[in-house]
């Protein structure tokens, strides 16, 4: 995708870092952008924010993990615009304080159906409007750095939050070959250290998943993504240049290739244990 004036956009998670990053940077582009959140007074003051210099902006109160709600939102979309030309999922939350064997039954559900059913539901109830168009467009989910590879920390246990992101990144692959020849684009967004509400997403989490807590990230990460991480903005920027460029994974860190390329080593080195085994029968 190369020209983005009078397109349509939907962003999950938009009200603020990198939903809202990914949302400044389409605005500016002349692209009306429909912000879906789950935190009210957040997602009307960032929709007044992005509007304020005439962008079209539609703010919608919405829970990703309920597939209802997200399809009422589709005929909202088709409603107000009857089009649809970039999707990005990009809502999600954490909990990585507990080792998987620990972590509570209402944790593990939210954090899977908003990280793995909330990008499903959102491609179920946008990219079939998209399609409808037949103006080609792109998809972007966002999932993390921690779904290419899992690090052993002492401030958190990863296996939770990185099976769901490397969900996403399955999802995504499987989209791109789907939608390719549609002219529709898919991108996996995997960023690093960004600095984020995202330490304290349990703030928000529903009552079916037992209520608004604290504690899914240690306080020491949290507090080193909103100090150290960079900036949303940015990543907005990034994932542009991405679409743009019909990029299959966004990459936000050139510090984090070292663990990717030390996980490719360690599936060669099986690979070659294979060989050995296979050769000895």
């Amino acid at each position: 995708m190369k020209d983005f004036r009078d397109r349509v956009a939907v962003v999950t998670g938009a009200a603020s870092g990198i939903g809202l990053g990914i949302a400044s940077s389409l605005v500016k582009r002349g692209v009306a952008v429909v912000m879906i959140d789950v935190e009210a007074t957040t997602l009307e003051a960032a929709a007044a924010k992005l509007s304020a210099d005439g962008a079209h902006v539609m703010p919608l109160l919405v829970d990703v993990s309920d597939r209802k709600a997200m399809y009422s939102a589709a005929d909202q979309i088709r409603s107000v615009f009857g089009r649809l030309d970039i999707v990005v999922n990009n809502a999600g939350v954490v909990y990585n304080s507990k080792p998987l064997h620990e972590i509570p039954d209402e944790a593990i559900d939210w954090c899977i159906n908003v990280n793995i059913h909330g990008v499903l539901n959102g491609i179920k109830a946008f990219v079939p409007i998209v399609v409808e168009a037949g103006n080609g467009g792109h998809v972007v989910n966002t999932g993390s750095i921690g779904g290419f590879q899992v690090r052993k920390s002492e401030h958190w246990h990863q296996g939770l939050y990185a099976a769901t992101k490397y969900a996403v990144t399955a999802l995504s692959e499987g989209l791109r070959l789907d939608l390719e020849h549609l002219g529709i684009g898919v991108s996996v967004l995997a960023p690093s250290a960004v600095s984020t509400n995202i330490g304290t997403s349990d703030r928000n989490r529903p009552e079916r998943y037992g209520g608004p807590t604290r504690g899914s990230l240690d306080p020491q990460v949290d507090q080193m993504l909103r100090t150290t991480g960079v900036d949303p903005d940015m990543v907005g920027e990034r994932v542009v240049h991405a679409i743009i460029g019909n990029e299959a994974y966004i990459f936000t860190h050139m510090d984090v290739r070292e663990w990717i390329e030390a996980r490719h080593r360690e599936i060669e080195t099986a690979f070659d244990a294979t060989q050995k085994f296979l050769a000895a029968r």
